[in-house]
């Protein structure tokens, strides 16, 4: 057969194949874009509190197989159960009992059934209410929480010897800081990590997944700031490497932490 048709008959399959494929929607699962409250946020007021936590994802959810659950520490709900659709269709939320609502952190649990590619996903986040005319009551208090805490720290060492230090601070129901030390069992700081996340899990209390992405402050040295335990229980908080030229680090901390 003569080259020419030989390319021609391949190039026109290309096109067909391209052109079918390129008719039918590249769908995701639902992701939030946006959140009202933003995550981590400190609430200083009643007035800054908003009268709905509202989501907006990328997809349509499913109003009926949806859900927005907002919690306190002691994970009792402080919403009304009324989720509905805003003026988006990709958008849902829920009002809040604001009578229910006192000083503390509050994780809002949400799950979504996508109307567009049938797909589940769920997640969480924090954000944290003070009320500024009670400061001294929240100050003593946290002084007593900072004076019965303890450190979390716990190594792991992967199948290719990188050893992961893991550690926790205060070690308390709700603001911690979070630390990871990364290097070859010779001590030496392990330079080729691209990224590193944090995933907090609660699954007797049936909180998360909650994600977040640690701070480069040093070779080999991660750190992220936050309220992300946000209640007592045992909780499971994963680690993942990401590295350049090389496979992921997983782990799994198991945490138990009390008030």
């Amino acid at each position: 057969m003569d080259m020419k048709v030989i390319l021609g008959t391949f190039f026109a399959l290309l096109f067909v194949v391209g052109t079918t494929l390129s008719i039918f929607p590249a769908y995701g699962h639902a992701s939030p874009i946006t959140y009202n409250p933003t995550p981590n946020s400190i609430l200083d007021s009643a007035q800054s509190l908003p009268d709905e936590v509202t989501i907006v994802f990328t997809e349509r959810p499913e109003i009926k197989a949806s859900s927005i659950k907002v919690l306190n520490s002691n994970n009792e709900r402080i919403d009304t159960n009324d989720l509905t659709t805003l003026d988006s269709d990709k958008t849902i939320a829920v009002s809040l009992d604001k009578s229910k609502i006192t000083p503390g952190i509050y994780t809002v649990n949400w799950a979504v059934l996508s109307k567009d590619d049938g797909h589940i996903t769920k997640g969480s986040y924090v954000f944290t209410f003070e009320d500024k005319s009670i400061t001294q009551n929240q100050n003593q208090q946290s002084n007593l929480d900072m004076n019965r805490s303890t450190i979390f720290t716990e190594n792991y060492t992967s199948s290719d010897n990188v050893v992961l230090n893991f550690s926790i601070t205060p070690f308390i129901v709700g603001q911690n800081n979070f630390t990871l030390g990364v290097n070859h069992e010779n001590g030496t700081a392990v330079k080729n990590i691209r990224n590193i996340f944090l995933e907090f899990n609660n699954p007797e209390k049936n909180l998360g997944p909650l994600a977040e992405t640690m701070e480069k402050i040093g070779d080999g040295i991660f750190s992220k700031s936050g309220s992300f335990i946000s209640q007592e229980g045992n909780w499971q908080i994963k680690v993942t490497v990401q590295r350049i030229g090389q496979y992921d680090i997983n782990h799994v901390f198991d945490v138990p932490i009390k008030n």
